[in-house]
């Protein structure tokens, strides 16, 4: 690297050499920054994620302000534990089941959207 990009990623600094379009896309692109509170979220997720299969299994439910990085951390958490497919058994497995309410949530939309998420008729 050199004077003038030796503060930067290697990353960052391979997008010196890009179009202007490139670049404008990489700086409009959504990032994640890790923050305490987010980080305290997603350990506690990946704790329910890693817990023993059972009949009633936790849950948790993240609330907050309008703002506060609440659908990010759930989006991050979701991307980092995909969907599968099981080729032997035909079978989708999904590890994680996310889904955002409105500020007015009932229980008919809450099952509705449920059974949606889960691919149900």
């Amino acid at each position: 690297m050199n004077d003038v990009s030796s503060h930067l990623t290697p990353a960052a600094a391979a997008l010196l050499s890009e179009t202007d379009e490139r670049r404008i896309r990489a700086i409009k692109s959504r990032r994640w920054v890790l923050y305490p509170r987010a980080k305290q979220a997603l350990d506690r997720l990946g704790l329910l994620l890693d817990r023993p299969r059972g009949t009633r299994m936790p849950s948790v439910a993240i609330y907050g302000d309008s703002g506060m990085g609440k659908t990010m951390i759930m989006k991050r958490f979701r991307d980092e534990h995909p969907p599968g497919f099981n080729a032997v058994t035909g079978a989708l497995r999904k590890p994680v089941l996310a889904m955002e309410m409105t500020s007015r949530p009932g229980e008919r939309r809450f099952y509705a959207e449920l059974l949606t998420l889960l691919g149900a008729p």
